[in-house]
């Protein structure tokens, strides 16, 4: 599976930094930088995000969510970047997969990733609307969840907003990933403008270990994500193992396989035809 994301973050902490470094070369040929350059990034809590957040990096916060599991929230121009690093880490995944696959599915998913991170490389941060109007409530929520699920893994990600006394708009998109052994499933919704305006993807899979899920979503001046690496047993398992034990009636030791599996690793369900590992 690809690095964990402290491990992609690091690495591609240089790129952000190189790619401020340019950034800064351009402005002051142009005569100084942009606003957003020089402001000073709203916290998660003045998102209204809640409280608990621990800033990793400029832009980037963290926190342990109500399902236990790491959340990251990026803001603004620097956390645009973090972002981006999470989605890189995905994209190496599907590239893994892609080089080894027999079909077309693992390409078309490495493509669907590739041109949202172009959207998003090429995705303007916009200010957070300031402009409350009494009696009015602007509504924009975000809801990331990667967590395990009975022999797999699960995500979902979502992102609403509203505000029915301004024209302000938002651009929103959501990515989803799950994948447990050989199989693979994602999803990508937008992008999409408006007031109102919603985007919502989940993806799930059931299957051997190792497994990952991951959830994203971008709005106008922030994204949030989490990763989940860990897989849930199966009826029957126990101590988080990946083998489901047979009966004492002589079945064949795997239990019932899912569509297209079946009982050739000994006592583990594996892809039909596919060696063992």
């Amino acid at each position: 599976m690809h690095k964990n994301f402290r491990t992609f973050l690091a690495s591609s902490f240089l790129f952000a930094a190189g790619t401020a470094l340019a950034l800064t070369a351009c402005d002051d040929h142009e005569g100084g930088s942009t606003p957003e350059s020089q402001s000073t990034l709203l916290t998660p809590a003045e998102l209204g995000l809640g409280d608990g957040w621990t800033e990793l990096d400029r832009g980037l916060w963290s926190r342990s969510g109500d399902d236990g599991q790491e959340e990251f929230v990026g803001i603004g121009v620097p956390g645009k970047l973090h972002g981006l690093a999470s989605l890189q880490g995905i994209e190496e995944t599907l590239q893994i997969a892609a080089d080894t696959a027999s079909d077309d599915k693992a390409q078309a998913q490495l493509a669907e990733i590739r041109a949202l991170i172009v959207d998003i490389e090429n995705f303007e941060v916009v200010d957070p609307v300031q402009d409350a109007q009494p009696r009015c409530t602007l509504n924009l929520n975000h809801s990331t969840t990667a967590t395990p699920q009975a022999c797999g893994v699960k995500a979902n990600a979502s992102v609403n907003y509203s505000y029915p006394c301004s024209a302000a708009t938002e651009t929103v998109y959501t990515y989803t990933y799950a994948t447990c052994g050989v199989l693979t499933t994602t999803h990508t919704c937008g992008y999409r403008t408006g007031n109102p305006v919603a985007c919502s993807s989940a993806s799930q899979i059931t299957g051997t270990a190792p497994c990952e899920s991951y959830a994203w979503a971008q709005s106008n001046y922030y994204s949030t994500w989490k990763i989940n690496n860990v897989r849930g047993t199966c009826p029957g398992e126990g101590g988080g193992t990946t083998t489901t034990t047979g009966s004492d009636t002589g079945d064949d030791g795997c239990g019932q396989c899912q569509g297209g599996w079946d009982c050739h690793c000994v006592d583990r369900c594996w892809p039909a035809g596919q060696p063992c590992p």
